[in-house]
């Protein structure tokens, strides 16, 4: 390996350095209205204030809650980007030092006439030349240690860099946690309507939780039970693209919708581009978990799932007419009673959600 070669390997990675290291700053989503004031008294829990506060306290909390999921996404994004460069400097790192002390070997090993051969491998066919060269690759092989530590200092400001996105993590972890309680302090005991709702809340507040399963999502829970509720909630707080959950209906072929049993987890856009992923990872999950929800089956992508199988084992469904009707552009859940769940105390003790 020349000194060219080296000094390249060396120059690349402080350049990615460079590019790589310097850590945004994450702004802090900054709580207003009755949110501030919820959020800057010391927090009793839901049980504290059982009366809802004004819609507009509410709104102005979410408003919050929702810079808080997308600045955390931001630093995690970032935290994994700083990562990925990270161990790439290392193992730049890592193959330089190895070469390097290949060269070093040769050079000790074979003495001046090998340090001649290399520097003619390398110059013009010149005496003098030659003899220059031998000089500077003897003294670069004998003191090659310099140039590696240079990149072993690389892999240091990486390091450095990672701790820092890391702890840019952490902080928007904290500033979300504290606009979910903002915003289960702005709501109270009436959460999202629907006796599924109440009886979550009136669990909340036995417990003070300030889990995410506590906040109630944007849209209605009306006359849905507590395991559709807490499968809406979960939804909502683990998967914050999904904009929408539809519910309760009072007429159906069947009779899930009409008593509250089920929910449609509705894809952000249709069914399409990245929707097909994003549906197979919550399916996924909640087939993981289907004893812990008390699941019944789940519908997807014109698929079946009955909870009797093993995940991953759907089964075909006909044809039904649109891609509405054969579930590409919603994933269908059904309970089995309503009061099957046994996850819920896991979840209520958790500040954040276990995946």
């Amino acid at each position: 390996m020349t000194k060219r070669r080296a000094m390249t390997l060396v120059g690349a990675l402080l350049s990615t350095a460079a590019a790589a290291t310097s850590v945004p700053v994450f702004a802090q989503a900054q709580p207003t209205g009755s949110a501030q004031v919820a959020a800057a008294a010391p927090s009793k829990g839901p049980a504290a204030q059982p009366k809802a506060q004004s819609p507009k306290g509410l709104s102005s909390a979410r408003q919050r809650m929702n810079r808080a999921r997308r600045a955390l996404l931001a630093a995690q994004r970032h935290e994994a980007d700083v990562a990925t460069k990270s161990e790439n400097a290392r193992s730049e790192e890592q193959s330089a030092k190895r070469e390097l002390g290949t060269l070093a070997r040769e050079a000790y090993a074979g003495g001046a006439s090998d340090l001649l051969d290399i520097a003619t491998l390398v110059t013009a066919d010149n005496p003098r030349v030659a003899l220059r060269d031998a000089s500077r690759a003897a003294q670069f092989a004998y003191h090659q240690s310099d140039d590696w530590n240079r990149a072993a200092e690389v892999v240091q400001q990486f390091i450095d860099a990672r701790a820092e996105a890391t702890s840019a993590v952490r902080k928007a972890e904290k500033e979300l946690r504290s606009a979910q309680e903002a915003v289960i302090a702005a709501q109270g005991s009436v959460g999202g309507g629907g006796p599924g709702a109440a009886r979550l809340a009136q669990r909340c507040a036995a417990a003070k939780s300030v889990s995410p399963i506590c906040v109630a999502p944007p849209w209605t829970e009306r006359n849905l039970t507590a395991d559709s509720v807490l499968i809406g909630r979960y939804v909502s707080a683990r998967w914050p693209k999904v904009k929408e959950v539809g519910g309760w209906r009072p007429s159906d072929p069947f009779p899930d919708h009409p008593s509250g049993r089920a929910v449609d987890i509705m894809m952000p856009n249709g069914g399409s581009g990245a929707d097909a992923e994003l549906g197979n990872e919550i399916a996924a999950y909640f087939q993981e978990h289907a004893k812990e929800y008390g699941i019944y089956y789940i519908l997807w992508r014109q698929r079946m799932w009955l909870s009797t199988s093993r995940p991953g084992a759907w089964t075909g469904m006909s044809d039904r007419g649109s891609p509405t009707a054969n579930h590409m552009d919603h994933i269908h859940i059904s309970v089995t009673d309503g009061h099957s769940a046994t996850i819920v105390s896991k979840l209520l003790k958790s500040r954040s959600l276990p995946k």
